[in-house]
């Protein structure tokens, strides 16, 4: 059997290559609007501070506008690499080459949901990382010191654990996103495969439109369900926003969980690999 460890990072290099190409697109796109920007602007820019305006070397305000550009170009990438990441996770798990390899189908899938999310995740990186990089320079600019100086940002306790409970809630909520993703597919196919005449396209078609509607309501209402009653039973008992924030995390573990189950059942049993 090849251990999960193994499959994981097999996994996550054949996606990263998706992410290093859209970064790379995304760094050509910045530089080029960055470059449009100078040209527009006759290569004169200026640091702003309240009502003072004071001049910048140009090559340090060169970076700081590209990383701007990369700031704003980051939620188009982000948003491009979600859908590719999806796509690719049905493509994986329809590959009779990956599904030949020998591991369990519940390994499978968490290997490829967390690999679309962590491939995900460092293309946020490698964006954040550029970002930080290409400001540094500004920090030579005595303004700009002088600003970050005069900041002031005090986190408590209750911010630490927001910020903790978010991250925790952003995990969750992307990986529901894929397991949806999945479950949508894989019902629809283990509904085609079954069908006399199902490669027709207009079969495929109808019947991936029945399956979407059917499991849409059918999630809603289950969600529903799910969130009422561990809303009642929520174990965490510090105060009212406190539990609300912590019920809906666990809400949305359950209901990862309980999709995750169900695409595994539906990938084992009813879902053929086919040739690539």
């Amino acid at each position: 059997m090849t251990s999960f460890n193994t499959l994981f990072n097999r996994m996550f290099q054949e996606k990263s290559k998706s992410v290093y190409l859209i970064f790379l697109i995304q760094a050509f796109a910045s530089l080029c609007f960055t470059i449009i920007g100078f040209v527009s602007e006759n290569g004169t820019p200026e640091f702003v501070n309240g009502k003072d305006t004071s001049s910048v070397n140009v090559i340090v305000a060169f970076l700081a506008v590209f990383a701007v550009m990369m700031l704003i170009t980051s939620f188009i990438a982000d948003f491009v690499y979600w859908i590719i990441s999806s796509i690719k996770n049905e493509k994986i798990n329809r590959s009779q080459t990956w599904r030949l390899i020998p591991v369990t189908d519940t390994k499978f899938l968490l290997s490829n949901f967390g690999t679309a999310f962590l491939t995900y995740i460092w293309l946020g990186i490698l964006e954040a990382v550029t970002i930080i990089v290409t400001l540094l320079p500004m920090l030579s600019d005595q303004d700009v010191r002088k600003a970050i100086g005069q900041a002031s940002i005090h986190l408590s306790a209750r911010d630490w654990q927001t910020m903790l409970g978010s991250l925790l809630l952003i995990i969750f909520i992307g990986y529901a996103w894929y397991a949806i993703v999945s479950l949508l597919n894989l019902a629809s196919r283990s509904i085609i495969d079954f069908l006399p005449g199902g490669s027709s396209k207009v079969w495929t078609f109808i019947i991936r439109v029945i399956v979407i509607i059917a499991i849409i309501w059918i999630l809603g209402h289950a969600a529903t369900i799910i969130f009422s009653v561990l809303g009642k039973f929520s174990p965490f008992m510090v105060n009212s926003q406190d539990i609300n924030y912590a019920t809906t995390i666990l809400q949305f573990l359950v209901f990862d969980v309980v999709i995750t189950l169900i695409d595994i059942l539906l990938l084992n049993k009813f879902v053929e690999a086919k040739q690539n």
